[in-house]
């Protein structure tokens, strides 16, 4: 896998991207990240293992794996101060890596909520992200089934006070289709009955 990873660009620089990809598998994040194996991670990130016709990334279970190693290594790296500024797109590195979290199941969805919670308490958040993050660790906690009315409250109320007005529709957000997908399996569809829960998804996916 870390290999089809390191080959993600078209092959180049394959040698160097796979030297880095085992580093940072093994903890090893040098701040700030280079282009091996930055590039390929953010390449893979956008794949898609349900559409057979995607590349580059791998297909189904294999894929998932892939995708959501390449997510959690550029969240984790934008953790660090060095890094501040230096990744675009977190809003869809977020919610790829949830969705493939909880296609792979419940361990793969616990380890995701935790490190998500990690990341919200202990990274430096701009505006913009506190909400996705919000959203993010309601649709894993609910899809686990690890979701409260007291949490559900806090994590609606944090996603609502963010000063970017990204949610509703997010329109600015290039997995937008990704992410009103996952509301809708998991804050309005398994929501529980939690009343708060299902209407602020359905708020999210603009219904």
């Amino acid at each position: 896998m870390l290999r089809e990873i390191a080959e993600a660009d078209y092959g180049m620089d394959a040698d160097a991207h796979l030297r880095a990809l085992h580093a940072a598998k093994t903890g090893n994040l040098p701040a700030p990240m280079p282009w091996e194996p930055k590039e390929v991670l953010e390449l893979v990130r956008w794949s898609e293992p349900e559409d057979h016709t995607w590349k580059p990334g791998s297909t189904g279970e294999r894929g998932h794996w892939m995708r959501l190693f390449a997510c959690a290594i550029l969240l984790r790296a934008a953790s660090e101060p060095e890094n501040v500024g230096y990744f675009a797109g977190e809003d869809s590195t977020i919610i790829q890596l949830v969705d493939s979290a909880i296609t792979l199941g419940e361990k793969s969805s616990q380890a995701a909520l935790s490190f998500l919670l990690w990341c919200n308490k202990y990274r430096e958040l701009h505006d913009g992200d506190t909400g996705y993050f919000a959203e993010a660790i309601l649709c894993l906690a609910v899809s686990l089934g690890q979701c409260d009315a007291e949490m559900a409250h806090a994590l609606i109320a944090a996603a609502k006070s963010d000063d970017v007005n990204h949610t509703m529709t997010f329109r600015d957000c290039q997995k937008a289709q990704t992410w009103k997908d996952v509301v809708r399996r998991t804050l309005v569809e398994a929501s529980a009955g939690n009343k708060e829960i299902e209407e602020f998804g359905r708020v999210l996916i603009g219904e």
